[in-house]
């Protein structure tokens, strides 16, 4: 009996070994220290002011090589929306900050913002338009930045 729980523990802690030996193989992934972003989604692209329906999320992926995304104090922004009827003017937003997962400082996922539009131009009755949206790290690095699809808000 002796015999067979030594050889079920050398089984067990050969097995285990060679899992342990597999995952320390796995490499993390290798990003530049400049986030990077990718438009993935949006809940809508077309709005009716008069009936107060005029908010969306956009979803967006990032990755980030020395992992310093999100603020780390309440006033920080860190993204920023480009409405292209005002050219050149940004309204900032607060991306919450990242908590590090593991030995390696490179991370990946999506961010989810929210955002209310509407009308901005006088006497039209639909106003189209677009989104540029860029993030900028802890560091100071900014992102590349990505546009929306184009979207529409009746006004009158």
């Amino acid at each position: 009996m002796d015999k067979s729980i030594n050889m079920k523990n050398y089984f067990l802690a050969a097995i285990f070994l060679t899992i342990m030996g597999f995952a320390s193989c796995i490499k993390p992934p290798e990003y530049p220290i400049e986030p990077r972003i990718e438009f993935v989604s949006v809940t809508k692209t077309n709005f009716n002011e008069i009936t107060n329906d005029v908010s969306f999320t956009v979803t967006i992926y990032f990755e980030d090589g020395d992992g310093d995304l999100g603020g780390t104090i309440d006033d920080s922004v860190n993204l920023f929306w480009e409405d292209s009827r005002v050219p050149g003017v940004q309204s900032p937003f607060k991306i919450p900050f990242i908590e590090l997962q593991g030995n390696h400082k490179a991370i990946s996922g999506n961010i989810y913002a929210t955002k209310t539009t509407g009308c901005i131009n006088p006497g039209v009755e639909t106003d189209s338009f677009t989104y540029k949206i860029h993030i900028i790290d802890r560091a100071g690095h900014e992102s590349n930045i990505i546009e929306l699809p184009a979207m529409t808000v009746v006004c009158d």
